[in-house]
């Protein structure tokens, strides 16, 4: 095929590309129904996902805002009945910025992008009722400011990863229990911004 023909034929299929993106099939129209607008003493600027408990509610976090202006838990119902669940105030963490995960005990895990007793986060338990617990505070040398929340693994264990610090300054991989016991898996280069991902084998 001459180079002619080649992009001839190149401007046929995107000719015919953009006569089919043209007829596509409307989709009807979607409904969004608001739950819940934040205010600022119930949190803000909400960035992770939330969890489902088995019971039917969403739990899920605020880095901004809250009583002490370091960031929130909530629940809130399918229905939008909202619920601070907790207030962090630095010590106990601050920046929540992912997920939490409720592990096989019922209880709820993350992390905080700051506080801590080292000012570089921290990895947390909480119970349902909103009881917080600091398993672990960064200090640096094993990593400092988590970006991404935890995954639990077949070992009962959670692994998670930090932004920065570790022995490259470049972010780390870590595993933790849920009794705090805390193990650097890896050091980085450079930062991971988000959480692992656990694969069935």
């Amino acid at each position: 095929m001459t180079r002619s023909s080649k992009w001839t034929s190149i401007l046929f299929v995107l000719w015919m590309s953009l006569l089919t993106a043209g007829a596509a099939i409307p989709l009807a129209a979607q409904s969004i129904t608001t739950l819940h607008s934040f205010d600022g003493s119930d949190g803000g600027g909400p960035q992770g996902a939330l969890v489902q408990t088995t019971a039917g509610e969403l739990y899920g976090t605020t880095p901004n805002d809250g009583a002490n202006g370091d960031g929130t838990v909530y629940k809130i119902t399918p229905s939008g009945t909202f619920t601070t669940v907790h207030s962090f105030n630095g010590a106990d963490g601050s920046g929540p910025l992912d997920a939490l995960i409720q592990a096989t005990g019922g209880n709820f895990y993350g992390t905080t992008f700051f506080g801590g007793a080292n000012g570089d986060g921290t990895v947390f338990k909480m119970t349902p009722s909103g009881t917080v617990t600091t398993l672990h505070s960064f200090d640096g040398s094993d990593g400092a400011n988590p970006y991404g929340g935890l995954v639990q693994g077949t070992d009962g264990r959670f692994y998670g990863t930090a932004l920065f610090g570790g022995s490259n300054s470049g972010g780390t991989v870590y595993k933790i229990t849920p009794s705090g016991a805390f193990t650097v898996l890896h050091d980085f280069t450079g930062g991971p911004m988000t959480a692992l991902i656990p694969i069935q084998r």
